[in-house]
């Protein structure tokens, strides 16, 4: 099978570079400039400045073929469509994934709607309340001015959570339960990057505590219903959750049954509908807080036809390949083991200079430990790995097993192959706590006890 990797900010480079290494050909389209992936709610962003620029357009340089989107576009709209996939990391990449699908490759294609539906939370909310009859949605308040919410916070006594719609807008969960604090928490956060919040606007969304969070997704492919999986993540940057909120610090994937409980709350009828009228591989999921004192479900966001983050190279691992993920979908085949469990662990590079991540700091691996990471932020020189200084991520590492300890051991095994001064990174034991009620294991447990799913794997 051919590869076609469309990227702007670099997710899917591990993945074509995975698939480099499984013996298919690949080529990286490279989106350069930042105005080809805004929506038009963020038409008022900032321009990119040239080093950031520079450094992201470094990524895995030296170690895979990276083109020009727009050159890869003129070979695709006259390149042979039999044998060829074509796979865009993530939603922002509407414009090209748009015409792509109309041309009769293999891929997935995320549109316009999709994306705008990931952002624009209010629309999401909106969704949710006229199709998820199972799903609740929490009080929220849309805001274009910082202004605004201070006066809004100043008259309430609830606690809140700030939501940017603007893709790099950071979520943030006041990590205490003070009213007073957490407005500060709240407002201090507005402050430090109010163009980005205000460049789209943000909502305000009342805190559910303590909220154990759980994502449901689907693969379709050309309509027809492929695996349901369930996602559960660790979001904070610390062990036991605490820290500030990242896209992403741990997860665990599993297969789960389609007609489930949980399955049957996350994906109405719409959901099918949406489904058959996108050709290609369909991904949809749908974030749900279930409060522990009502078992009540409330909405938390959308990854709108989208892969998730340390997600998806959790499931490669899973499926036991990348190409083997990608063309078990186009042949409409569950590519998961129905017993078995997927981990990852997100690895921080928490140095900095002059405000950026650290770049061209010394990475190595372990030949025998290669299969279970995926580096994001590196890039090759003179035969040697460096960071590229882009990201704050160096790599997820990624392990599946027949239960939770065996999956958590295989990803740290990977993180004990890798040599990276300082690297950060939630410990093994965390990952298999039960210390805390919102660990991934709990989450598990919870779940079982309220019926959502069964599991075939062991918990410890």
């Amino acid at each position: 099978m051919r590869y076609y990797v469309f990227t702007f900010d670099g997710y899917g480079l591990p993945i074509a570079h995975r698939l480099q290494r499984e013996g298919h050909e690949v080529v990286v389209a490279q989106v350069e400039d930042q105005g080809q992936v805004l929506s038009e709610l963020e038409q008022g962003l900032p321009d990119e400045d040239a080093e950031s620029k520079q450094r992201r357009l470094s990524l895995y340089d030296g170690l895979l073929d990276k083109r020009p989107a727009d050159k890869v576009m003129e070979d695709l709209r006259r390149g042979r469509k039999k044998d060829a996939f074509v796979f865009f990391d993530l939603n922002h990449l509407f414009r090209y994934a748009e015409e792509v699908e109309e041309l009769g490759y293999h891929g997935n294609f995320p549109r316009g709607d999709d994306y705008i539906l990931e952002i624009d939370r209010e629309r999401a909310k909106s969704f949710v309340g006229d199709n998820y009859p199972m799903v609740r949605v929490g009080e929220n308040h849309r805001f274009d001015r910082a202004a605004q919410a201070k006066r809004f916070l100043k008259n309430t006594d609830e606690l809140w959570v700030l939501k940017g719609i603007q893709e790099d807008a950071r979520t943030v969960v006041p990590n205490t339960d003070d009213v007073a604090l957490a407005q500060n928490q709240i407002l201090d956060a507005l402050e430090k990057d109010l163009e980005t919040y205000e460049s789209a606007g943000f909502i305000l969304e009342k805190k559910i505590t303590p909220a154990l969070e759980y994502t449901p997704e689907r693969l379709y492919y050309d309509g027809r219903l492929v695996a349901t999986l369930l996602v559960i993540e660790n979001k904070d940057l610390g062990a036991g959750n605490v820290g500030p909120q990242t896209d992403c610090s741990q997860d665990l994937v599993f297969l789960i049954e389609d007609d489930c409980k949980i399955a049957r709350m996350a994906f109405p009828p719409i959901v099918d509908e949406m489904a058959k009228a996108h050709r290609g591989l369909f991904l949809w999921d749908a974030s749900l807080y279930v409060d522990p004192r009502t078992g009540r479900a409330y909405f938390g966001e959308f990854c709108a036809n989208r892969p998730g983050y340390n997600s998806l190279y959790n499931q490669i691992s899973l499926a036991g390949s990348a190409s083997r993920l990608f063309e078990s979908a186009v042949e409409g085949k569950a590519p998961y083991p129905v017993n078995e469990v997927g981990t990852s662990v997100r690895i921080f590079n928490l140095h900095q200079s002059e405000g950026r991540p650290l770049a061209g700091a010394a990475v190595e691996i372990l030949p025998e430990v290669e299969q279970n990471l995926f580096l994001v932020d590196v890039r090759q020189k003179s035969r040697r790995l460096a960071t590229a200084g882009y990201k704050d991520t160096l790599g997820v590492a990624v392990g599946s097993g027949h239960s939770v300890s065996e999956a958590a051991r295989a990803a740290h095994r990977a993180i004990g192959g890798l040599s990276f001064e300082g690297a950060f990174y939630r410990p093994y034991f965390d990952l298999i706590s039960r210390d805390y009620r919102t660990s991934i294991v709990n989450r598990i447990d919870y779940g079982l006890q309220l019926g959502y799913y069964k599991v075939g794997f062991g918990l410890s």
